[in-house]
């Protein structure tokens, strides 16, 4: 806040603000407008005669300064206008107290009622004890120059002062009081109404920490809860490779067993394959598992993408067929492989699968979702998810795929 806008009722950006609006502007233009159309009625004299005089010098001023105005509120400069009324009453007092005590004219009536005019022009922008000390010595010069006229009056024998005279010194003085009165009061209303937007802006700000505390707390029992998750498949995953890879070890060796003490049965060599085979598949879901489990940053690597799919709907197999969903996996009909994070792409096929299973109400035999993966160009693998059921939308055709990675 610089010096000047200490002493003024708003700040540079709030009169920016509110001369921004066009019926404001308009009315200040017009105000303006009306300060011309005075002192043309009152200084024409003035101010279209070409000697150099101290009246010549106040319209020539006052002139300039009210088009400076006009220019300012035309340009949203505020300060331009503390400028011009500091201007106005200082070239108001000057002349009032030139021509009744240097030039030994009467002050006329209709210059003391001026008065009241500038007491609501310095109310406009200035603060109470700014525009207090402004109103007073306007008010001052005033009743000075009129108590001057009046005693010049007296000492020449003339007639005795009319009483508009005294009516305007009670104008003026009633003026002064009534408007310090008001300024009284818009002080201290404002001052309530601050206090009152301070209260707000507190309860406000408590109630955004308050939130910001209750989301704080959700964030970490979600945390909280991901953690535990995250252990829980860690321990069980853990739990249940030990005996998986015994048992693999054991199928490992029975097969070599058999291969040497059983050459004449081929049937005991594929029985063993198949449970090797399966072993190992339990094995790759078990760690299917631990990565879904898992909430670690982001780790690329090369996977065969059509692997990780199908570790997927082997995951989710079962779950179809307790549904009666009838759920394929189409071969793989070129590379696959990628640079991917495979616990997020493992991720979005079990949600993209249950989306899938959730879209028919009524399972039946005829229900069936199938899934395909391949590469569609160089840099890209497409996974395609299609299902049968009622759709996203009546418009969609029922042959038309769910979802596309």
């Amino acid at each position: 806040m610089t010096r000047l806008e200490q002493h003024l009722i708003l700040t540079q950006s709030e009169w920016g603000g509110l001369l921004s609006n066009r019926k404001i502007s308009s009315f200040a233009q017009i105000a303006i407008a009306i300060g011309f159309v005075l002192l043309f009625i009152n200084e024409r004299h003035s101010l279209f005669n070409r000697e150099l005089s101290f009246g010549s010098i106040y319209t020539s001023t006052v002139f300039v300064t009210l088009c400076l105005c006009s220019l300012g509120v035309y340009l949203k400069k505020y300060y331009i206008l503390p400028f011009a009324i500091i201007i106005f009453n200082s070239s108001y007092i000057a002349l009032n107290i030139h021509d009744v005590f240097v030039l030994g004219l009467s002050i006329k009536v209709i210059t003391v009622c001026y008065s009241v005019m500038y007491f609501v022009i310095n109310a406009i922008v200035f603060k109470l004890y700014v525009v207090l000390a402004m109103n007073l010595a306007v008010f001052g010069a005033v009743f000075a120059c009129a108590a001057q006229s009046v005693r010049v009056i007296e000492v020449a024998g003339g007639p005795a002062p009319q009483p508009f005279m005294i009516n305007a010194l009670v104008l003026s003085a009633a003026g002064l009081l009534l408007q310090h009165l008001v300024l009284t009061v818009r002080g201290m209303l404002i001052e309530q109404l601050g206090a009152a937007r301070l209260q707000m802006a507190a309860l406000e700000a408590e109630i955004e920490i308050e939130n910001a505390r209750r989301e704080a707390r959700e964030r970490t029992i979600q945390l909280n809860r991901i953690s535990v998750v995250e252990a829980l498949g860690a321990s069980i995953a853990h739990e249940i490779n030990q005996p998986i890879a015994a048992a693999l070890t054991y199928s490992r060796a029975a097969r070599n067993w058999a291969a040497i003490e059983c050459e004449g049965a081929p049937e005991t060599l594929r029985a063993v394959a198949g449970v090797e085979n399966n072993v190992d598949r339990a094995a790759r879901l078990i760690d299917n598992i631990r990565l879904l489990t898992t909430n670690k940053d982001r780790n690329y690597a090369m996977a065969d993408v059509a692997e990780i799919v199908r570790d997927q709907v082997n995951l989710v197999q079962a779950e179809f067929d307790n549904r009666g969903i009838k759920l394929l996996l189409e071969p793989r009909s070129s590379d696959t492989a990628a640079l991917v994070c495979a616990p997020e792409i493992a991720l979005a096929v079990v949600n993209l699968l249950r989306n899938a299973m959730e879209a028919f109400d009524e399972p039946n035999e005829g229900c069936v979702v199938s899934v395909a993966c391949r590469r569609t160009g160089l840099d890209w693998i497409e996974v395609l998810i299609f299902d049968n059921g009622k759709g996203m939308a009546p418009e969609c055709p029922p042959s038309a795929p769910m979802a596309q990675i």
